[in-house]
């Protein structure tokens, strides 16, 4: 069974007999935080090893003998998986055919669509498969906002934009920003811009953000200049992948407000989250040069170059780096 991203929470509240929960996806933090509450709640405590065992890729040949012990003193048995992938897939299905009533939780990374784990996990009967995504660009700073609310703290309209754009990818990145952030606030405090810049380290973000914004204004010199930074400073080329199609997804937004008639200004202006207000001019050049044909074009590239990243002996720099001077050399001469 694929379980929908609406139904994730009421699955994890409430697995009922599933046997074998693969939880798996790019979001790793994510991903080791939804399988610990399933293993949790199953198991009643992390730390019971007559309740609790784990294993992975190298030992994964016990999972059918782990998967059909009996727990001393009674309840439900959970083994976790780590590493997850296609090579354990013998295993699972041996463990499935058993009779035990043991919850495997299975931890896995990104796994692609043709993943054979991945097909076993969303067909059999008593089977279900979690995929964690990297929440796009666009909901970072809801997310942040929201998650400061919870606390307590205020965040103001640039100061939101500048940390939504220096926040890493992953889930884990984005709650333990909102937790520093609110300590540096304090209760009932507010982030400012001052309080982003000494909580927030770019870690090569700033490089990041500044070859995507380059690249759709249309600066072949300055594009190439900061991705070289941004890939030194240690910027993953699918994370940039990922930061440029959520910038893409933006830019078409703002495109198709100026066909509706409005200026690139306020079609800047505009956009939810706002934009960081020295990034204007910037963005503000892009939006002037790109129209929804090409923005479309450029996210199917994007994606096509992300899985490319992953291919076997794919250089993920070589890609990244051709794919932003691609765009930037196309909108130079839009």
């Amino acid at each position: 069974m694929k379980i929908d991203a609406r139904h994730v929470e009421t699955f994890l509240a409430d697995p009922g007999r599933a046997r074998f929960v693969l939880v798996y996806g790019p979001d790793t933090s994510l991903v080791a935080e939804r399988a610990r509450r399933l293993a949790k709640l199953v198991a009643g405590s992390l730390d019971d090893p007559f309740r609790l065992t784990e294993l992975d890729a190298d030992t994964a040949e016990r999972l059918p003998e782990e998967a059909g012990a009996q727990a001393f003193g009674g309840g439900r048995r959970v083994v976790l998986l780590r590493d997850a992938g296609d090579r354990q897939v013998a295993p699972v299905e041996a463990a499935l055919e058993g009779k035990g009533d043991a919850l495997i939780v299975a931890i896995g990374g990104d796994l692609p669509g043709r993943s054979r784990l991945r097909a076993l996990a969303e067909k059999h009967a008593e089977a279900a498969a979690i995929a964690c995504y990297l929440p796009d660009g666009a909901a970072r700073g809801p997310a942040l906002e929201a998650a400061l609310r919870a606390a307590g703290v205020g965040i103001g309209r640039e100061a939101l934009a500048l940390a939504a754009s220096r926040l890493g990818g992953e889930t884990g990145a984005l709650r333990d920003a909102a937790e520093r952030l609110a300590l540096y606030a304090g209760p009932n405090g507010a982030v400012d811009i001052e309080a982003v810049e000494a909580v927030l380290d770019d870690q090569g973000s700033a490089s990041m953000q500044d070859a995507i914004d380059a690249a759709l204004a249309g600066d072949v010199k300055a594009a190439d200049h900061a991705i070289g930074l941004a890939l030194e400073e240690g910027a993953a080329p699918v994370a940039v992948i990922r930061v440029l199609l959520g910038e893409l997804a933006g830019l078409r937004l703002m495109a198709d407000a100026v066909a509706g008639g409005a200026s690139p200004r306020d079609a800047v202006a505009a956009r939810r989250p706002p934009v960081f207000f020295k990034r204007q001019p910037v963005v503000m050049k892009a939006v002037a040069r790109w129209r929804e044909p090409a923005i479309m074009a450029a996210i199917e590239r994007g994606l096509r170059a992300e899985a490319d990243c992953k291919r076997t002996g794919a250089v993920p720099e070589a890609i990244v780096r051709q794919m932003l001077l691609g765009l930037a050399q196309r909108a130079a001469r839009a």
